[in-house]
């Protein structure tokens, strides 16, 4: 399949599709939010696992918002990436610039910015020992440092994105993003703790293991054999991970999201129709095996080596 199935997509196809997930989204999230203020300890329970859902599912929808497909207009599209982001808190212009760099460049880790920087010989025995302990223990805060580091980290996105109007931007998205939490902090107080922590805590703990699948541990290309240029998207899945679910949790829980490889082909083509689309897929494995072998893992081989140094072949 072609680029142009961008184009066989109406403008009102994609409003539909996009505009009732969003709306959907919005309900469940107020509903979540509902239970999570419920003095009935099952109530708030039930609230707080579902909101953490929720905000994964956000995270998805920001992902698709910043590639421009989710919805035909860009103004919405930036108006609805600003609402999500108020959920995953990862802000949004520096998500799409850096995601949009990771697309152009991914296979190669000198060049794309959401590959660590640091390199496994640089770890300090006691920042590997940290790593292993947090993986090996289900601690959610990998994900966590990833975002802060990445999306928040100002000095970094300069690097990358020096030009004065993209600079002003993270600023401005960052900006926005503490007001808004300074604020519900202020105004609510514990109640807004209430709601909101143990449901992000959820949404950490997910987001470890299915973030880390993605591209952890996958053989990259070496610059110092071969030039450095673009790898074609059809050829990013040798790059690539996709996780297999159940199929209701891949259609209702990742909204087609953990397509990951098929996601690097294509990312042209909305969530809400990627599982149409099928093709071959360099690397994929199911959720059960995934979790076991990488679990086996020290953290910091997982995260900073790849299969073909390690001897792990995952």
């Amino acid at each position: 399949m072609t680029k142009n199935y961008r184009l066989s997509l109406s403008r009102k196809t994609r409003t539909s599709y996009g505009g009732l997930l969003i709306l959907w989204q919005l309900f469940f999230s107020a509903f979540c939010i509902y239970l999570s203020l419920q003095n009935s300890l099952l109530f708030w329970l039930a609230g707080q696992i579902l909101l953490g859902i929720s905000l994964l599912q956000w995270f998805f929808i920001e992902h698709d918002l910043g590639h421009g497909t989710f919805l035909p207009s860009h103004k919405l599209s930036q108006a609805f990436g600003l609402i999500a982001s108020v959920f995953t808190l990862i802000p949004y212009t520096p998500w799409v610039d850096v995601h949009h760099a990771h697309h152009k460049w991914t296979g190669w880790r000198e060049k794309d910015p959401t590959i660590p920087a640091r390199k496994l010989e640089d770890l300090s025995p006691f920042t590997r020992h940290l790593i292993d302990f947090l993986w090996k223990y289900w601690i959610p805060v990998i994900a966590l440092t990833y975002v802060i580091t990445t999306f928040w980290n100002l000095k970094k996105l300069k690097i990358y994105f020096p030009e004065r109007k993209k600079i002003r931007s993270h600023q401005l998205q960052i900006a926005f993003l503490m007001i808004i939490y300074i604020g519900l902090i202020l105004f609510f107080g514990l109640t807004f703790i209430k709601v909101w922590l143990g449901a992000f805590i959820v949404y950490l703990f997910i987001s470890d293991p299915y973030l880390l699948s993605q591209h952890t541990h996958l053989e990259y290309k070496n610059a110092q054999e071969e030039p450095i240029k673009p790898v074609r998207y059809i050829d990013q899945d040798t790059y690539s991970r996709t996780v297999r679910f159940p199929n209701w949790v891949e259609k209702y829980i990742f909204y087609n999201s953990n397509n990951h490889g098929l996601h690097h082909q294509f990312p042209w083509i909305p969530i809400y129709v990627l599982h149409q689309h099928k093709t071959k897929n360099e690397n994929t494995i199911d959720w059960v095996q995934w979790l076991s072998i990488s679990k086996k893992i020290p953290g910091h081989i997982l995260i900073y080596s790849d299969r073909t140094h390690s001897g792990y072949n995952i």
